[in-house]
């Protein structure tokens, strides 16, 4: 196939000028900065799925209300310090990949909540197995009465406590890692 010489400047012409493009935007404006950590929407809005869906359970009669406010009574307060030191490290990290800045105090707010899930993390651990049989008393009521959105329920949470187990709390904890190792905002 043959290149007209149009052709072969037009594609000289964007190769060249493309990287320098992106530089001089760049180079006029401040980079972005994250100013405030929040939990990322997609693990905020399960959390409250998961919440709002065994609150319903808690209001059943018979056994699936009783298993899901003995739940309740053990996953509520797990929750709130999940919400407190283990989930809003998440939020910085498109901001991470994308080399955005993390201003001064953005980091030492995540610092202090990944110091603690570090710290917490046996205990935090150790409430999934009492989380873990709740679960499983949820579970085997909503099987009982035939109740398909309970067993759903059940599912999600037991899919859920793995999930954090095995990928947001170790990766929250990296976050912590990852801004102590990055040389502070200018």
């Amino acid at each position: 196939m043959r290149t007209t010489p149009l052709a072969s400047i037009l594609i000289l012409t964007a190769a060249v000028s493309a990287p320098i493009v992106p530089f001089a935007i760049h180079a006029q404006s401040r980079p972005p900065e994250v100013a405030r950590i929040e939990i990322p929407e997609s693990i905020r809005h399960e959390h409250d799925e998961i919440h709002s869906t065994l609150v319903e359970a808690t209001k059943a009669s018979g056994g699936v209300g009783t298993a899901a406010r003995a739940l309740a009574k053990v996953l509520d307060p797990h929750f709130v310090r999940e919400e407190q030191i283990a989930l809003p490290p998440l939020g910085l990290l498109a901001p991470l990949s994308a080399g955005t800045v993390v201003t001064e105090a953005v980091k030492s707010e995540a610092l202090k909540m990944t110091d603690a899930l570090r710290r917490e993390l046996p205990r935090m651990l150790e409430e999934h197995q009492t989380i873990r049989k709740a679960v499983e008393g949820l579970r085997q009521a909503a099987v009982a009465e035939n109740a398909q959105r309970y067993q759903q329920l059940a599912e999600q949470l037991a899919h859920h406590a793995q999930t954090e187990e095995e990928v947001l709390y170790p990766t929250a904890v990296l976050v912590g890692d990852l801004l102590r190792a990055r040389p502070a905002a200018r």
